[in-house]
């Protein structure tokens, strides 16, 4: 008996700390302490609502007050692309479209009457380009790969004022420094005689030595 009472005094003490846990007792001749529920087991429990925490609170307002993004990205540039290529086909469109003059063959195959390539009026233009020439008093072999790519454009220029019609001209120059030495200067050409010709022409001082030649290919 005094420990069945013991047990029922530790049962009715936990039940006053904790009233929603109630305890109950095991032996068979104990009574039973149950707790009056207000909600029946047949009854269905009522869901509490949720109340949103203060972080969800703070995300949405975060979300809400963000602003939109904006900026430079792939498909904004993309997009941009499109829109210029669309402009440029538009106005490519109003534009009127330019007639490219279309030139009938002549079917020739060599100069006409007065037009072939003359040497003597080429070595007239040489002879006057390299005397009328500055610079080439003295010798100088780092002035000299000047000179002659200068010499070469000259001669160029003043031989196609002459007016030689479907002619290619190929110009050289060589600039050389005067020792009393031997120099032997050759060329050759795979060419048709009756419409290809060359011209030369050579100027010494007493400093240097001066070989330029005009090479004029027909074109057919």
């Amino acid at each position: 008996m005094a420990n069945e009472k013991l047990t029922m005094q530790a049962l009715i003490e936990h039940d006053r700390v904790q009233p929603k846990l109630k305890a109950t007792g095991t032996s068979n001749s104990s009574p039973v302490i149950k707790e009056n529920a207000s909600i029946k087991s047949g009854d269905a429990v009522p869901k509490r609502r949720r109340n949103p925490s203060s972080s969800d609170t703070k995300s949405q307002k975060s979300v809400s007050l963000a602003p939109p993004k904006t900026g430079i990205n792939f498909f904004r540039i993309v997009a941009a692309t499109k829109a210029w290529q669309r402009l440029a086909k538009q106005r490519a469109a109003k534009r009127s479209p330019k007639l490219t003059p279309k030139c009938e063959n002549t079917y020739r195959l060599e100069p006409a009457e007065g037009q072939h390539f003359s040497p003597q009026k080429v070595e007239l233009v040489m002879k006057n380009v390299i005397e009328n020439h500055p610079g080439l008093d003295q010798y100088n072999h780092i002035r000299s790969k000047l000179l002659v790519r200068d010499l070469s454009e000259k001669i160029n220029e003043k031989v196609k004022e002459l007016d030689f019609p479907r002619y290619k001209l190929v110009c050289n120059v060589i600039i050389m420094e005067k020792k009393d030495q031997g120099v032997n200067i050759a060329s050759r050409c795979i060419w048709n005689q009756q419409t290809d010709n060359f011209a030369s022409y050579t100027y010494k001082n007493g400093a240097a030595i001066v070989v330029a030649y005009v090479h004029g290919v027909y074109l057919e």
